[in-house]
């Protein structure tokens, strides 16, 4: 009987010592807790590290996206100014002429300011488009800036030779000596080609083996229709919108290795909106270069493909007209010469529809090398450290 007693004895000390135990156990854990909530409440930057894993979004003002627009356009310090007005922080940007279009620095600069929340108010265009001043307004904190835009001086430079691109027109209708003889010329020269002609891919390709660029030459309507015919397939401006399309991917189908176009005759043609932005559509889609051959005075082509974004120039000299002869040779490189004075980047065309063309070409080549230009294809006219439009 005591045995027993003794038993129950101990069994009760050990149940006291278990629960004295847990009481510690639960006084500490409750402890910590207390201490951990009280310090969330009393530390806000403890709370905000240690519940949330989201980190504040830095933010970025007009002024950041503005400056690093200044970077993408490869602007220098001595062109760019900016000061705190009353009203406004104003900013001057000044661009080269000729390596940048106004229009393309007002598309990268507002593809900067809206990609972080920035709204355009206005823009205004100034001094027969040499200046663009754009109001912004600031989305963090409502502050407005004026950004203007204008063209400065090019700096004088020196021993660069002005790239001259030449282009011979109507290719295609002959595959014969005539031909070969073309494509024994430096092969910086560009061809164009008419589709839907006998010879039209076998001169594409030939042309590919011996190193010349090639585009497509496009055959358009003339005013002179139909006393002059500008070929099969020929775009029109009667032609729906579906139609010119059609036409224009045919033509694109069948030169996989042509990398531009320009217009064969076109007169007509060039001068109609409508036409012309279906035209340019089509291009643009396949990345196409548009060399307007200025068939007309009045052609708008030139300044629509420009509108469009497309890479794009005019041709600024017929080599072989009115007439080829060693007096209208000297004559074509004093007006090349005079061109250049004003422009770093040209453009001629001639045509290969005679041994004499060829042979005029050859030899005004073989002047305008002597002298300080550069014969390059023409889609090295495009070439430009210009960064990605947004």
């Amino acid at each position: 009987m005591a045995k027993r007693k003794s038993f129950s004895k101990n069994l009760i000390v050990k149940n006291y010592l278990y629960i004295l135990l847990l009481i510690g156990f639960l006084f500490l854990l409750f402890s910590f807790s207390y201490n951990r909530i009280k310090k969330l409440v009393t530390n806000p930057q403890m709370k905000k590290d240690e519940i949330s894993v989201q980190q504040k979004q830095e933010k970025i003002s007009v002024l950041d996206a503005i400056v690093h627009s200044k970077k993408l356009l490869s602007v220098t310090e001595d062109n760019y100014t900016n000061f705190i007005g009353e009203d406004a922080i104003y900013v001057s940007i000044g661009i080269n002429s000729s390596e940048i279009d106004l229009n393309y620095a007002n598309i990268i600069i507002t593809g900067q300011v809206e990609l972080i929340g920035g709204k355009i108010i206005s823009g205004v265009e100034k001094n027969d488009g040499n200046k663009q001043i754009l109001e912004i307004e600031d989305p963090h904190d409502l502050q407005k800036y004026f950004v203007t835009l204008k063209y400065i001086k090019p700096p004088k430079e020196t021993n660069v030779k002005t790239q001259l691109a030449i282009v011979v027109d109507d290719f295609g209708m002959r595959n014969n000596k005539v031909f070969d003889n073309f494509c024994s010329l430096n092969n910086n020269v560009t061809f164009a080609i008419l589709p839907d002609q006998k010879f039209s891919k076998q001169v594409m390709n030939k042309a590919a083996e011996t190193g010349h660029e090639t585009m497509i030459h496009i055959p358009m309507e003339p005013i002179s229709y139909p006393r002059n015919n500008p070929g099969p397939n020929a775009i029109y401006v009667h032609l729906s919108e579906k139609e010119i399309k059609r036409r224009m991917e045919s033509y694109i189908k069948q030169f996989p290795l042509c990398v531009g176009a320009n217009n064969h005759m076109g007169s007509f043609a060039t001068t109609d909106e409508f036409v012309m932005r279906t035209v340019l559509q089509v291009l643009k889609e396949h990345e196409l270069y548009f060399v307007d051959s200025r068939t007309s005075v009045s052609s708008i082509a030139y300044d629509v493909a420009r509108e469009m974004m497309i890479p794009t120039c005019e041709n600024k000299l017929f080599l072989d007209t009115p007439r080829i002869s060693e007096k209208t040779l000297a004559l074509k490189i004093k007006k090349l010469e005079h061109l250049a004075v004003d422009n770093k980047k040209i453009l001629v065309i001639t045509h290969c529809t005679s041994q004499k063309k060829y042979e005029f070409l050859k030899e005004f080549i073989e002047e305008i090398e002597k002298l300080d230009f550069e014969l390059v294809p023409v889609s090295e006219l495009f070439k430009s450290n210009l960064p990605e439009i947004i």
